[in-house]
Protein backbone atom coordinates (compact mmCIF):
# COMPACT_ATOMS: atom_id res chain seq x y z
CA UNK A 1 0.00 0.00 0.00
CA UNK A 2 2.62 2.79 0.94
CA UNK A 3 4.56 1.79 -2.18
CA UNK A 4 1.55 2.36 -4.35
CA UNK A 5 0.74 5.80 -2.92
CA UNK A 6 4.69 6.86 -3.11
CA UNK A 7 4.10 6.07 -6.73
CA UNK A 8 1.22 7.88 -6.76
CA UNK A 9 3.42 10.58 -5.81
CA UNK A 10 5.23 10.27 -9.51
CA UNK A 11 2.92 9.07 -11.64
CA UNK A 12 2.40 11.04 -14.72
CA UNK A 13 -0.40 13.73 -13.68
CA UNK A 14 -1.80 13.23 -17.36
CA UNK A 15 -2.75 9.72 -16.66
CA UNK A 16 -5.23 10.54 -13.96
CA UNK A 17 -9.03 11.49 -15.40
CA UNK A 18 -9.45 14.05 -12.89
CA UNK A 19 -5.47 14.59 -11.92
CA UNK A 20 -4.73 16.11 -8.69
CA UNK A 21 -2.67 19.54 -8.85
CA UNK A 22 0.89 19.46 -8.84
CA UNK A 23 0.57 20.87 -5.05
CA UNK A 24 -1.61 17.98 -4.07
CA UNK A 25 0.46 15.67 -5.47
CA UNK A 26 3.80 17.11 -4.03
CA UNK A 27 2.18 17.38 -0.45
CA UNK A 28 1.31 13.65 -0.35
CA UNK A 29 5.15 12.76 -1.49
CA UNK A 30 5.86 15.36 1.68
CA UNK A 31 3.48 13.73 3.94
CA UNK A 32 4.63 9.99 3.48
CA UNK A 33 8.23 10.67 3.68
CA UNK A 34 8.15 10.08 7.21
CA UNK A 35 6.75 6.21 6.37
CA UNK A 36 10.76 6.09 4.48
CA UNK A 37 12.36 7.65 7.16
CA UNK A 38 14.15 6.47 10.44
CA UNK A 39 15.69 8.94 12.80
CA UNK A 40 18.58 8.07 14.85
CA UNK A 41 17.30 9.31 18.02
CA UNK A 42 14.32 6.81 18.04
CA UNK A 43 11.71 9.42 19.61
CA UNK A 44 9.16 9.73 16.98
CA UNK A 45 6.23 7.98 17.14
CA UNK A 46 5.09 5.20 14.50
CA UNK A 47 1.76 6.09 14.93
CA UNK A 48 2.29 10.52 14.24
CA UNK A 49 3.53 12.13 12.02
CA UNK A 50 4.27 16.23 13.01
CA UNK A 51 4.92 17.60 9.60
CA UNK A 52 5.54 21.91 9.89
CA UNK A 53 5.54 24.62 7.61
CA UNK A 54 7.67 27.77 7.18
CA UNK A 55 6.83 29.84 4.33
CA UNK A 56 3.30 30.22 1.90
CA UNK A 57 2.76 28.72 -1.27
CA UNK A 58 0.07 26.26 -2.86
CA UNK A 59 2.18 23.13 -1.09
CA UNK A 60 1.85 24.60 1.81
CA UNK A 61 -1.93 25.06 1.73
CA UNK A 62 -2.19 21.58 0.57
CA UNK A 63 0.12 20.21 3.23
CA UNK A 64 -2.14 22.35 5.83
CA UNK A 65 -5.36 21.06 4.65
CA UNK A 66 -3.86 16.84 5.84
CA UNK A 67 -3.83 18.22 9.22
CA UNK A 68 -5.45 15.39 11.46
CA UNK A 69 -5.72 13.18 8.47
CA UNK A 70 -4.70 9.65 8.37
CA UNK A 71 -2.11 8.42 5.96
CA UNK A 72 -0.93 4.72 5.79
CA UNK A 73 -2.38 4.46 9.92
CA UNK A 74 -0.64 7.57 10.99
CA UNK A 75 -2.24 10.07 11.92
CA UNK A 76 -0.72 13.41 10.53
CA UNK A 77 -0.61 16.51 11.97
CA UNK A 78 0.45 19.86 10.82
CA UNK A 79 1.85 23.02 11.50
CA UNK A 80 3.26 26.28 10.52
CA UNK A 81 6.59 27.83 11.76
CA UNK A 82 7.97 30.98 11.33
CA UNK A 83 11.27 31.06 12.98
CA UNK A 84 13.98 27.82 12.02
CA UNK A 85 14.27 27.44 16.27
CA UNK A 86 10.55 26.98 16.40
CA UNK A 87 10.94 23.83 13.97
CA UNK A 88 13.47 21.20 16.15
CA UNK A 89 10.24 19.38 17.59
CA UNK A 90 9.42 18.86 14.14
CA UNK A 91 9.99 15.32 12.48
CA UNK A 92 9.66 16.72 8.45
CA UNK A 93 9.50 20.71 7.33
CA UNK A 94 8.47 21.87 4.35
CA UNK A 95 9.73 25.24 3.21
CA UNK A 96 7.45 27.15 1.27
CA UNK A 97 7.87 30.18 -0.31
CA UNK A 98 10.00 33.23 0.88
CA UNK A 99 8.01 35.98 2.26
CA UNK A 100 9.44 38.67 0.86
CA UNK A 101 13.10 37.85 0.74
CA UNK A 102 15.34 35.54 -1.63
CA UNK A 103 14.43 31.95 -1.82
CA UNK A 104 18.03 30.97 -1.93
CA UNK A 105 18.48 32.80 1.47
CA UNK A 106 15.63 31.61 2.70
CA UNK A 107 16.06 28.22 2.77
CA UNK A 108 19.42 28.48 3.49
CA UNK A 109 18.59 30.02 6.81
CA UNK A 110 16.27 27.28 7.77
CA UNK A 111 18.74 24.06 6.61
CA UNK A 112 22.06 25.78 7.91
CA UNK A 113 20.21 26.69 11.21
CA UNK A 114 18.65 22.92 11.46
CA UNK A 115 21.39 21.25 9.62
CA UNK A 116 22.28 18.99 12.74
CA UNK A 117 18.54 18.81 14.30
CA UNK A 118 16.45 15.42 13.23
CA UNK A 119 14.44 17.27 11.18
CA UNK A 120 13.55 16.18 7.88
CA UNK A 121 14.11 19.60 5.19
CA UNK A 122 12.44 19.41 2.33
CA UNK A 123 12.38 22.04 -0.35
CA UNK A 124 11.02 23.02 -4.20
CA UNK A 125 13.90 22.89 -6.73
CA UNK A 126 16.71 20.69 -7.18
CA UNK A 127 19.59 23.76 -6.55
CA UNK A 128 18.23 23.99 -3.16
CA UNK A 129 19.02 20.02 -2.21
CA UNK A 130 23.10 20.68 -3.45
CA UNK A 131 22.92 23.91 -0.72
CA UNK A 132 22.11 21.69 1.99
CA UNK A 133 18.02 20.88 1.45
CA UNK A 134 17.51 16.83 2.62
CA UNK A 135 15.00 16.63 -0.12
CA UNK A 136 14.37 19.13 -3.43
CA UNK A 137 10.95 18.53 -5.11
CA UNK A 138 10.77 19.14 -8.67
CA UNK A 139 8.49 18.87 -12.04
CA UNK A 140 10.21 16.95 -14.49
CA UNK A 141 8.01 17.14 -17.42
CA UNK A 142 4.26 16.03 -16.41
CA UNK A 143 6.19 13.92 -13.16
CA UNK A 144 6.58 15.45 -9.86
CA UNK A 145 10.37 14.03 -8.92
CA UNK A 146 12.63 14.57 -5.92
CA UNK A 147 15.96 14.92 -5.13
CA UNK A 148 18.56 13.46 -2.24
CA UNK A 149 21.53 14.76 -0.42
CA UNK A 150 22.71 11.78 1.81
CA UNK A 151 25.33 13.95 3.39
CA UNK A 152 22.34 16.73 4.94
CA UNK A 153 20.75 13.23 6.16
CA UNK A 154 23.50 12.20 7.65
CA UNK A 155 24.46 15.50 9.78
CA UNK A 156 20.84 14.99 10.83
CA UNK A 157 21.40 11.42 11.56
CA UNK A 158 18.18 10.46 9.51
CA UNK A 159 18.18 7.92 6.98
CA UNK A 160 16.07 7.01 4.13
CA UNK A 161 15.07 3.63 2.51
CA UNK A 162 16.62 1.83 -0.10
CA UNK A 163 13.22 2.04 -1.62
CA UNK A 164 13.09 5.46 -2.09
CA UNK A 165 16.46 6.04 -2.77
CA UNK A 166 15.90 3.94 -6.18
CA UNK A 167 13.05 6.81 -7.02
CA UNK A 168 15.13 9.80 -6.63
CA UNK A 169 16.16 11.40 -9.62
CA UNK A 170 19.25 12.43 -7.97
CA UNK A 171 21.62 11.21 -4.82
CA UNK A 172 24.04 14.08 -3.83
CA UNK A 173 26.63 13.34 -1.63
CA UNK A 174 27.16 9.54 -2.07
CA UNK A 175 29.92 7.78 -0.30
CA UNK A 176 33.01 7.10 -3.19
Amino acid sequence: MRRCLLLLCCWPLWALANPPSEAAVKAALVANLANYAEWGEGSWSVKHTLICVAGRGAVVDSLLALDSQTLLGRRIGVSSRSRPAEAKDCQVLFLGDAPGRSQGDWDQEWTQSLATAPVLTVCEGEDLVSQGCMVGLAREGTQVAFDVNLAALRRANIRLSAHLLRLARTIYGRPR
